[in-house]
Order: structure tokens, then C-alpha cells, then sequence
């Protein structure tokens, strides 16, 4: 029988009710109880949430930045310390091994944070390139707690964390800061959808600054929440997820992630396919949103005229913000149009209310 690990933090979520679900062998938090009212307190007050179970990989040496360059989709030399951006690191077929967030904290030293799937494969990739240039790699995601704080009243609970006001910053954007427990890493977010920010704890110091945040969520009228009602919010943003948009198989550009892409930036490992795709068209298929009838499951065939022309991958059923299912899914190129209907294999019918914008 598989032994499940814990995050750190794991007594303390317990001790609020928490349900836990595996996820790439570590308990995570599912919900306190009730993921609806959690999605609701996330997207009109504010959410907070443990993201320990991610990956999170440390690149430093005077060859940092050169090296990561060329391993991943977007630029990184050009990225200044305390910037960072999205990227996606793939094979040299061009199909992907993870997405992942890129932080340039200094000259010679770069994070990368990624799913915890993809911990495991894009470890080994880079190792694999690894040969003689001057830096190393560092799993560290064992010595860093990460949590965050999303929604309208974010900025406040990460305030109560650091014990004094938080810089304003942009998505990706990162700085180390003073906090009660010694210095933290701080990060600009939008991982789910809503705004709001990251931080990375020292594991003494991290369970007095969750006990913090989740008080002064409280009293503005938010709180805890886990992982369903983050994946809610992301669903109605349209972010794809490792594990269900983002699959080995999967090419970058056909999940829309064409901001994790530099097409200036010169030679990195895959960009021959990835530049095919592009410019000679050869996704055959994108990403949409759609509103879906009740019942309807991931992993399900959209049909026309009795034709697979596309395939669900994740549903959002009930809404819990009101209103219909929705959920997002790839469709054929020549099928991109908003208000086109299918029916479901599994039962019902799929209408796509958002496509690319280059597709609309």
C-alpha cells in the first residue's frame, strides 16, 4: 500500500476541517468542507491556500540564466532579477514535460516553479543537458512552504503574513521581503484566475504566518480554501492544467499558452516544432471554453454530424458561481466558432462560449 505524504502544514489543515485528496503522492487539500462556498469566499472576498505540494526547482551559477535559456520556451536572459514570466519546457518533439513559472531572483540565481506532476520529468530533462555549464540544479521544494492569497482583499491577509504592507507587483514579478519569521519570498499571481500574490515560508516560520492569514481572511470575509474551489476559479478563467489540458502529447500553442512562448529569443531545445506549429499551421486543434449540460464528465467525445471533432477536459458541475455547467476542452481548428454546438458522447450538448482570439 502506497504511503501518501504530507505537507507540512498538514496538522494545521486538519485542525480546520480539511479534506485531503492525493495528488502525485502527497496529501493535498481538497475543500474544508465545502468547496462552493470556498470558490465563492475566493472570488468576492479572499482565499488562502497551500501550495506546498509543487514542485520547485533552484538554477544558480554564473551560467544560470544562458543554460535555462535554452531549455525552456520563453526568454530568460532577458529577464531582469525580480522579473519572471510563464514558460513551458518540452522535448525535442516539441510535446510538452511541464509548465512551469520562471523567477529570476538574481544575476545567478532563477526559480522555477512547476506542478507537482511534472517535478519528477522535468528534473530529469534538465539534468539530462546538464553537461559542463556553470551552474547547478537544486530540487529545494522540501525546504520552502507555499502559500497564497487570492482574491479582492489578498493584499491585506499577506500584510497580516509579513507583519507590514506588501509591494505592489505584477504577475511573475518577485522580491524578497522581511517577514516575523525571517525573509520570504513574495511573488505577483494570477495561477488561478483571480489576483493576488505567493509566498515561499521557511518551514519554522510558516505555520504562524498560515494561522495569521487565515485569521485576517476570516474577519474580511474570506478564509481557507482548497484545491476544487482553486480549480473552479481557474475552469472560468480558461487556465489549462498540467494533468488535464497539459499532457505529454499536448503542444503549447494548442492550450493557448502562446505567452509562454519567445519567438525572438534563438535556438532552445523543441523550437523547431513548436515553430512549425506556429507558422505553418499545424495544430490541429485549440482550447476553448464552453457551457456544457449537467452530467457532462472530462474526458468525453464532442461529436458532429456523429464525427469526434473535439474532447472535454474538465467540467465545472455545478457552477458554483450560478448559472450553467461550464467546462473547457479542445476542438478541431475548422471548428473554432463561438455559439457552435455539439453533442456530447456521454449525453447532452457542448455550445463554445470563448475561442482564441487569432481564432475568433
Amino acid at each position: 500500500m502506497q504511503v501518501m505524504n504530507h505537507l507540512p502544514l498538514h496538522q494545521e489543515h486538519a485542525s480546520l476541517g480539511a479534506h485531503f485528496e492525493d495528488r502525485a503522492g502527497t496529501a493535498v487539500v481538497a475543500s474544508y468542507g465545502d468547496p462552493q462556498a470556498e470558490y465563492r469566499l475566493l472570488v468576492r472576498a479572499v482565499g488562502v491556500a497551500d501550495l506546498s505540494d509543487r514542485g520547485l526547482l533552484r538554477v544558480v551559477g554564473r551560467e544560470a540564466a544562458e543554460y535555462l535559456h535554452g531549455m525552456v520556451t520563453n526568454d530568460v536572459k532577458g529577464l531582469r532579477p525580480g522579473q519572471g514570466n510563464l514558460s513551458t519546457i518540452v522535448h525535442a518533439r516539441g510535446r510538452m514535460l511541464g509548465d512551469c513559472r520562471v523567477f529570476r531572483l538574481g544575476e545567478e540565481e532563477i526559480w522555477i516553479d512547476l506542478p507537482a506532476g511534472a517535478r519528477a520529468g522535468v528534473l530529469a530533462h534538465l539534468d539530462q543537458y546538464l553537461v559542463s555549464e556553470a551552474c547547478e540544479i537544486q530540487d529545494v521544494g522540501a525546504y520552502a512552504v507555499h502559500l497564497g492569497a487570492w482574491g479582492p482583499e489578498a493584499r491585506a491577509v499577506v500584510e497580516a503574513a509579513l507583519g507590514g504592507e506588501p509591494p505592489a507587483l505584477g504577475v511573475h514579478e518577485n522580491r524578497f521581503v522581511d517577514a516575523p519569521g525571517g525573509r520570504v519570498l513574495l511573488v505577483g499571481s494570477r495561477l488561478f484566475g483571480p489576483e493576488g500574490y505567493e509566498i515561499y515560508f521557511a518551514p519554522e516560520a510558516a505555520a504562524e504566518a498560515w494561522t495569521r492569514m487565515v485569521e485576517r481572511a476570516r474577519a474580511l470575509g474570506g478564509g481557507p480554501v482548497g484545491d476544487r474551489a482553486l480549480d473552479a476559479a481557474r475552469i472560468e478563467a480558461g487556465i489549462p492544467r498540467w494533468g488535464r489540458e497539459l499532457l505529454e502529447d499536448t503542444i503549447p500553442i494548442e492550450a493557448n499558452l502562446r505567452e509562454a512562448i519567445s519567438y525572438t529569443k534563438g535556438c532552445y531545445v523543441g523550437q523547431e516544432v513548436i515553430a512549425k506549429a506556429t507558422y505553418r499551421g499545424a495544430v490541429r486543434r485549440h482550447l476553448v471554453r464552453l457551457e456544457v449540460s449537467a452530467g457532462a464528465v472530462p474526458g468525453a467525445l464532442l461529436r458532429e454530424e456523429d464525427r469526434p471533432v473535439g474532447q472535454l477536459t474538465s467540467v465545472l458541475d455545478p457552477h458554483p458561481g450560478g448559472g450553467p455547467p461550464v467546462a473547457l476542452g479542445y476542438v478541431k481548428r475548422d471548428r473554432l466558432e463561438v455559439g457552435r454546438e455539439f453533442a456530447i458522447e456521454s449525453g447532452g450538448r457542448a455550445r463554445i462560449l470563448w475561442v482564441p482570439e487569432k481564432e475568433a
